[in-house]
């Protein structure tokens, strides 16, 4: 037994050593096995086994296409877009997440106030965050949603998974929402909610942050979070379909040129979520050094894509090649100008 452990304790620490000498100092098997003493068969053994066990992980960063950026920003009056290259779609989100944290890095100074909405996506952009990286950071949700059966990557969530990554150096919020009561009483629920100095303190912080970072959600099954939380509400997709409602920003429904959609069946929805208004988002968008920053991809998300940019609701666009090729196709310039665009 003794002797087992012993084996597995050595092998174990050559594996470490294989992995070291052949990522951190990019030395070839031949040499690894020479400067071990061991055959260069067990080195490929060891590498593989290292992979398998998940001690060496594979994280692929594609490259931004520049030029594709640039068309969107011209189209669509952004102030910037990350373009990556299409990929398989499974891995769509995830791409994008790494893209977005790279673009968070690169333009978050020390003491950025950001902004989260929900969704998958910008789990991603938390995951691939560098930790430590900035300093003084307060992170807010842009919104909070009531529910007690339905649990997803809300805003909150995603708040309390970024802070970790910049512990001790930052501060972080969460806004409470319990607005499950009858309908009839939410706006009275609300009222007294908002009327907590604590809550309304958070609220208003929220308004102000400089970056705010947003999902652009579908009408979908390629996008439960906000269709589930609609149904439980009585609220099916092909009901948001009928409504012309094509996408969702920050849990408000809008339609292909990006109009928020009000309709009396979305109340029991709507009303129930606290959320920085997608109207203030888009003011957002003109106010110098505010960045909104839309994340969001894959083939079956475009129509959504496109309402949010058509309606200005962010003015940074991070989105794959296949996406943005069709929205530079579609962009008509006159149409884009009558959006007010070009303002």
């Amino acid at each position: 037994m003794l002797d087992r452990d012993l084996d597995s304790y050595q092998e174990m620490k050559e594996m470490v050593r294989c992995v070291q000498l052949h990522f951190r100092h990019q030395k070839q098997q031949r040499e690894i096995a020479e400067q071990l003493g061991i055959s260069p068969s067990k080195v490929s053994r060891l590498l593989k086994r290292a992979y398998q066990e998940g001690i060496v992980r594979v994280h692929i960063t594609l490259p931004p296409m520049p030029r594709l950026a640039t068309a969107l920003i011209e189209h669509y009056g952004l102030r910037d877009a990350v373009v990556i290259p299409s990929g398989q779609a499974s891995d769509v989100k995830e791409e994008l997440g790494i893209a977005a944290a790279r673009y968070f890095e690169k333009i978050a100074g020390d003491g950025v106030k950001v902004g989260l909405s929900c969704g998958y996506t910008l789990y991603y952009m938390i995951k691939y965050l560098r930790e430590g990286l900035i300093k003084d950071l307060q992170i807010y949700p842009l919104s909070a949603e009531s529910t007690l059966r339905l649990v997803d990557l809300f805003p909150n969530t995603l708040v309390g998974m970024m802070a970790a990554k910049y512990r001790p150096d930052v501060t972080a919020y969460a806004l409470h929402a319990q607005l499950i009561g009858p309908l009839e009483e939410i706006d009275r629920e609300r009222q007294l909610l908002l009327n907590r100095p604590e809550i309304r303190k958070i609220y208003e912080e929220a308004h102000e942050v400089d970056v705010a970072m947003l999902g652009i959600g579908a009408v979908g099954p390629e996008t439960p979070g906000f269709c589930s939380i609609a149904e439980h509400y009585g609220v099916s997709p092909q009901k948001l379909k009928a409504m012309k409602v094509v996408g969702e920003i920050n849990y408000q429904p809008f339609d292909g040129n990006g109009h928020i959609v009000r309709q009396d069946e979305l109340e029991g929805l709507t009303k129930r979520v606290i959320a920085v208004a997608a109207e203030h988002l888009r003011d957002m968008t003109r106010q110098h050094g505010k960045l909104v920053i839309g994340v969001a991809g894959g083939r079956s998300k475009l129509e959504a894509i496109r309402g949010a940019l058509l309606g200005r609701l962010c003015n940074v666009l991070v989105t794959d090649e296949e996406v943005a090729h069709a929205l530079v196709r579609e962009a008509r310039p006159s149409a884009l100008q009558t959006e007010g665009l070009h303002n």
